[in-house]
């Protein structure tokens, strides 16, 4: 059996759309874990012993307490960043802020597949009402916003704060390149246009006590239709059906 109980569709050469069960933790996801932690949150000179990287997260999670959105949304978007270095996405970004112990600021994840660039926007709920294809829009607005917005806009500039992360994160000439480019762009108001880049925006439903797996023929049809609304380049959308924090919450403790 697949680590993630994945399911890999593709609607079209624009349209790829993967749906992921998570109910527990297996041997394999756990090993999984183990092995790609440190770089997730460190980057490929990440020496840190893995006690360490553990207990990092560890402390930002206890200083959360009854935080749970904070919680969840963290591990939501871990989750996301092992399966896209699963299906073989090279990081260009770190899990965590640059000048603190935490969630990093700007564009959830930054990959490369095939020398063509990707953003990442993770969304993640405990409202077993809410639907993917509503919060894959949230995360779809969010990248929008963020991607045509500059300057003049008040708001930060999410290009500079990928800059930075490329040159810790796995240094890549071409690629700062681009990215220094669409940050001076930012800052002069030049404005670009979300169906200039592929994007993967990710939803996470933790459904606790009501888990059940997607539903994959109804969600490829939602998509289907949804999917003729999409501006960007290509896209691929992430949907995680994830009972709880729980396995991840252990995994840290162990």
């Amino acid at each position: 059996m697949a680590i993630f109980q994945e399911t890999q569709i593709s609607l079209s050469e624009k349209v790829t759309l993967h749906f992921l069960n998570i109910e527990n933790y297996s041997d394999d996801l756990v090993k999984l874990i183990e092995d790609e932690i440190g770089f997730i949150r460190n980057g490929p000179l990440n020496d840190e012993d893995l006690r360490d990287v553990k207990k990092r997260i560890k402390i930002w999670i206890d200083k959360k307490g009854k935080e749970e959105r904070a919680k969840n949304g963290f591990i939501a978007e871990f989750i996301c960043h092992l399966y896209l270095r699963y299906i073989k996405f090279e990081q260009y970004s770190l899990f965590k802020n640059l000048e603190e112990n935490g969630p990093k600021k700007g564009f959830d994840g930054l990959y490369l597949l095939n020398n063509e660039v990707w953003i990442v926007e993770s969304k993640s709920t405990t409202n077993n009402k809410k639907s993917h294809k509503s919060k894959i829009n949230e995360a779809y607005k969010d990248i929008k916003t963020k991607l045509e917005s500059s300057e003049e806009d008040k708001v930060n500039d999410p290009w500079e704060n990928a800059k930075n992360h490329i040159q810790i994160a796995n240094p890549n000439k071409s690629l700062s390149e681009n990215v220094k480019k669409l940050s001076s762009d930012f800052i002069n108001n030049r404005k670009h246009k979300i169906k200039e880049f592929n994007i993967i925006p990710c939803s996470t439903i933790y459904l606790s006590d009501n888990w059940e797996i997607i539903d994959i023929k109804d969600l490829e049809n939602k998509f289907k239709s949804e999917s003729k609304k999409i501006e960007a380049k290509k896209i691929n959308i992430i949907c995680i059906n994830k009972k709880s924090i729980a396995d991840f919450v252990n995994y840290i403790n162990s």
